[in-house]
């Protein structure tokens, strides 16, 4: 099974995708150093935040023209980062789905980079990080009717489905991490406006997290138009 962000390249050269491999997790241990994890985290995006709107915080407002460039109205369809950011400095809270989801939004969170990720026990031969030709079926998360993709939409994709749309912006269902979830790829998605280096302390952090409460073996590694395919095993 291979990663590939070939399909995008000639057009954002400068981006960097952080990709964690994780096998023979436990998601379902109970975690009480988790609440305070989540209090770090919207902690640290209130600091960054500031008095100001979110939109103008860097890593946002680089993600908001990221959107508008292949055609989506941030102000309607909010890149992931900033949704959860907003999300949490308005609640006081992050929301509990199951572990290996909660530790990547409170990295996504103190880090305001979005992220998102697969169970990969439901993906179909090889990711793709690519452009939708239209018409595309995507089964968003939850209760949502069947959408289609618009021609020129960035997308995840395996060789089967549409995983998430507009880049980060919504997962679909099938591939959904849940308690059962033992083997996962998740993806840190950097804007040009995101250093490399932010890219690897963010994903090391997470990579920690879940091995000292999710058991279980892991891999890292940054795509980027020198490494644009990446072997993700399996």
């Amino acid at each position: 099974m291979k990663y590939d962000i070939t399909g995008i390249l000639s057009k954002y050269p400068e981006i960097h995708i952080g990709v964690l491999v994780g096998r023979n997790m436990d998601n379902k241990r109970q975690i009480p150093e988790l609440y305070g994890l989540q209090k770090e985290a919207i902690k640290s995006a209130k600091n960054q935040i500031g008095e100001h709107p979110p939109t103008k915080h860097p890593h946002i407002a680089s993600w908001r023209e990221l959107y508008r460039s292949f055609g989506t109205k941030a102000g309607d369809y909010r890149p992931s980062a900033e949704a959860l950011v907003r999300r949490c400095i308005k609640e006081e809270k992050l929301p509990r789905i199951n572990n290996a989801v909660d530790f990547y939004n409170v990295v996504s969170v103190k880090h305001v980079i979005p992220m998102g990720g697969f169970d990969l026990e439901h993906i179909e031969g090889d990711i793709y990080l690519r452009y939708s030709d239209g018409g595309e079926t995507f089964i968003p998360l939850g209760p949502g009717k069947p959408e289609e993709t618009y021609e020129g939409e960035v997308v995840y994709a395996d060789d089967k489905r549409i995983l998430t749309r507009r880049w980060n912006y919504r997962d679909a269902e099938e591939t959904k991490i849940t308690e059962e979830t033992n083997n996962l790829v998740m993806f840190l998605d950097a804007s040009p406006a995101i250093s490399v280096e932010k890219v690897r302390e963010a994903i090391e952090e997470l990579r920690k997290l879940y091995e000292k409460h999710c058991g279980g073996d892991y891999t890292t590694v940054i795509a980027g138009k020198e490494n644009p395919v990446i072997e993700l095993g399996g």
